[in-house]
Formats: C-alpha cells, sequence, structure tokens
C-alpha cells in the first residue's frame, strides 16, 4: 500500500513540476497569451465610450455637468478644470514609427519598461493584463498591454494619480471588446 501512494504521490509531483517547466518568467514574456487573459481590441471603439463620463464624475475627474472630449480618433481628455486632468488613448503598434521598440510586441515593450530597472516605473498588473506605471510628482503615466498589438494609455494629473489611473484603465478594460 505504501508503494502505491508512494507512487501516486511521484506522478502527482511530476505533472506539477512539468506543468511549470513551460511557463515563462515574468519579466520574460512577450505576448499576451502568456497572462492567460483574452486579447482585448480597446481600438474599437472610441476612448470616450470605453470610459463613461459617470465614472469619470466618480472619480473627481469631472464636474458633474463635465464630459469627455475626444482630442482625435485614438484619444479622450477628461478634466475637472481645478485640479484633476486625464488622456485616456489606445495605440496600435503598426502606428508607432520605425524602429527597434516598434518592432517589440506591446506586452514586450510593456514588460521590458517595468523591469528595465528605472526607478519611477513599476510594474502592474491590471486586470491580469501587463502594464507599467511612471510616476511623478502629482502625475502618473499608465500604460497597458491588452493584445500583442493594442496599448492602453492612461496619463493622469491629480492627487493619488496612479492609483487613479489603475482605476481608469480597469474600467476601459473592463469596457473594451475581445480582439476578433
Amino acid at each position: 500500500m505504501r508503494g502505491r501512494a508512494w507512487a501516486a504521490t511521484t506522478a502527482a509531483v511530476a505533472v506539477l513540476v512539468g506543468g511549470c517547466a513551460g511557463e515563462v518568467e515574468l519579466a520574460d514574456r512577450d505576448s499576451i497569451d502568456q497572462f492567460e487573459v483574452p486579447a482585448l481590441d480597446p481600438g474599437a471603439e472610441h476612448p470616450c465610450d470605453l470610459f463613461p463620463d459617470a465614472t469619470a464624475i466618480e472619480l473627481g475627474i469631472l464636474h458633474e455637468d463635465g464630459s469627455g472630449s475626444a482630442q482625435s480618433d485614438a484619444n479622450c481628455f477628461f478634466t475637472n478644470r481645478v485640479d484633476a486632468s486625464v488622456d485616456v488613448r489606445v495605440d496600435l503598434r503598426e502606428d508607432l514609427p520605425d524602429g527597434e521598440e516598434a518592432e517589440k510586441s506591446a506586452v514586450a515593450a510593456t514588460v521590458s519598461a517595468a523591469f528595465a530597472g528605472t526607478d519611477d516605473q513599476e510594474f502592474a498588473s491590471v486586470e491580469g493584463y501587463p502594464g507599467v506605471t511612471t510616476a511623478f510628482p502629482d502625475s502618473c503615466n499608465l500604460t497597458v498591454a491588452t493584445s500583442d498589438e493594442h496599448e492602453l494609455s492612461v496619463q493622469v494629473s491629480a492627487d493619488d494619480a496612479c492609483e487613479t489611473a489603475l482605476e481608469i484603465a480597469r474600467t476601459v478594460i473592463a469596457n473594451s471588446p475581445e480582439l476578433s
């Protein structure tokens, strides 16, 4: 009986170890598939539609009578005209100018920025999607890869800027359709 229990335990350990052997370290990941989240296409909707005015008002980024303002097809600007402003933007990697960074997937670019060793940059998981924050006094930039091609950028100037940026990104992610 002891032999069977030992054999079953050994088989279970072998399966667990074998399953972990194929996992890629966080700092080396270069595809959204390695994060076990669906690829999203936030570019299918305008950022003003992905981050509703009601949520911006709730976060203190807009006054009760305010609304987000489309600055282009890819970004939306919010401000309470006193002490908070937000720019939400969606970029496709293929739209970047040619160069080394343009050749990387959105995931690879985001992850490498997060682990580059820069003091003001930090890895941030947003609903399972890889992101990187860059903190400044009273402001924060957040970039999140939502697919291998799509990057969501949130720039916030406000109190608790990085936490606000994370909340905005969570909302945009929740409202983004899956990539088809």
